[in-house]
C-alpha cells in the first residue's frame, strides 16, 4: 500500500496535477507503518475502495485524450426520442431545470432543489458510512463481517465496470449541452466553461467544477449505488424498513441526477443494468467466499 501511494503521488507530481488532498494521502504511509494488527486489517479490507478513488482521480489525466471520442449528439438524440414527451419539449433534465428556475420564489421548490443537492452529494459519505458500520460490527460478529466483505465485493465489481464504462463510452452530460449545445468538447472549450451556466446551486457547481472527469455520464454511478445497496441488502435479508428507506433514498437520488441537470434518464437505466450485471457476477463468483473474523 505504501508503494502504491508513493507511485500515485509520483504520477501526480510528474504530470503537474498535484492537489491538496494528494498531500493528505501521503499521511496514510506512516499510518500504515505504525498501525497495529487491526489497523493493518482496516487498510487491507478497504484497499479496493481506495484503489477505485485513486483510479477515478487519475481519469483527469486521460480526459484530454478522450475528448475526440466523447459522445455528444447520440445520447441527447436518444434521450429526446424516448423521454422528450415528459417535459413537453427537449429533454427531461433541461425541462426540469427551466421549471425549477421559474419557481425559485416558491420556498417549497427552493428547498426541494437544496435538498436534492444534498442527496446528490451524499453518495460521497453515505456508502463509506455503511461500510464503516459493517466493518466495525464485523470485528466481533462473523455475520456482519460477511456482510462487509459482501458489500465491499459487490461495490468493487460495480466500480470496476463503471471505470470501464467511463473510459470506453465517455459521454457529455446534459449540463454540457446547456452550455455548449452539441459542440464536441475541446481543451479550449473546457478552459472557458463556466459550469454555473449549465446548473444551479452552489454545492453542485463546486462539486462538478472540481471533478476529475466531466464526461463520465454513462453509467450513472449516482443511480447505480443505491441500486446495488438495495440488491445487497435484500440478498443479506435486511429488515423491510431498512430496504424501504434505501428504496426511497434511491428514488430521491435518481430524481436529483435529472432535475439538477447532471444525467439523462438513459444514463440511469444503463447504470441500473450495469448494477444488475455486477450483482449477478457477485452472486456467481464471490457469494460462497468464506471470511474470517479477527478476534478483538
Amino acid at each position: 500500500m505504501c508503494l502504491g501511494i508513493a507511485l500515485y503521488f509520483g504520477l501526480a507530481a510528474a504530470t503537474h496535477t498535484i492537489r491538496f488532498y494528494h498531500w493528505l494521502i501521503l499521511l496514510i504511509i506512516p499510518a500504515v507503518m505504525l498501525a497495529a494488527e487491526r489497523g493493518q486489517l482496516f487498510f487491507l479490507d478497504w484497499s479496493p475502495l481506495f484503489a477505485f478513488w485513486l483510479a477515478y482521480d487519475c481519469l483527469r489525466l486521460l480526459q484530454p485524450w478522450m475528448l475526440s471520442r466523447v459522445f455528444v449528439t447520440g445520447p441527447y438524440s436518444i434521450e429526446r426520442s424516448l423521454f422528450g414527451w415528459i417535459g413537453g419539449d427537449g429533454i427531461p433534465a433541461h425541462s426540469a431545470r427551466i421549471w425549477l428556475a421559474s419557481h425559485t420564489g416558491n420556498p417549497f421548490w427552493f428547498g426541494f432543489q437544496f435538498v436534492e443537492q444534498i442527496v446528490y452529494l451524499s453518495h460521497l459519505f453515505l456508502f463509506p458510512l455503511v461500510l464503516v458500520s459493517l466493518w466495525i460490527m464485523g470485528l466481533k460478529n462473523t455475520g456482519r463481517r460477511q456482510h462487509f466483505v459482501g458489500f465491499m465485493t459487490g461495490l468493487t465489481i460495480l466500480n470496476a465496470l463503471g471505470i470501464l464504462g467511463y473510459v470506453l463510452v465517455p459521454t457529455a452530460p446534459p449540463w454540457w449541452i446547456s452550455i455548449h449545445g452539441l459542440q464536441q468538447p475541446t481543451l479550449a472549450l473546457i478552459a472557458q466553461t463556466n459550469v454555473a451556466n449549465g446548473m444551479d446551486g452552489s454545492i453542485i457547481r463546486h462539486m462538478i467544477a472540481t471533478a476529475p472527469q466531466w464526461f463520465a455520464a454513462i453509467p450513472s454511478m449516482h443511480g447505480a449505488y443505491p441500486t446495488i445497496l438495495l440488491l445487497l441488502g435484500q440478498h443479506y435479508k435486511f429488515r423491510r424498513s431498512i430496504l424501504l428507506l434505501i428504496a426511497i433514498y434511491g428514488a430521491l437520488m435518481w430524481t436529483a441526477t435529472v432535475v439538477l441537470n447532471q444525467h439523462y434518464i438513459i444514463d440511469l437505466l444503463i447504470g441500473g443494468a450495469l448494477t444488475i450485471i455486477a450483482f449477478l457476477i457477485f452472486k456467481l463468483s464471490f457469494v460462497q467466499r468464506k471470511v474470517s473474523i479477527v478476534e478483538p
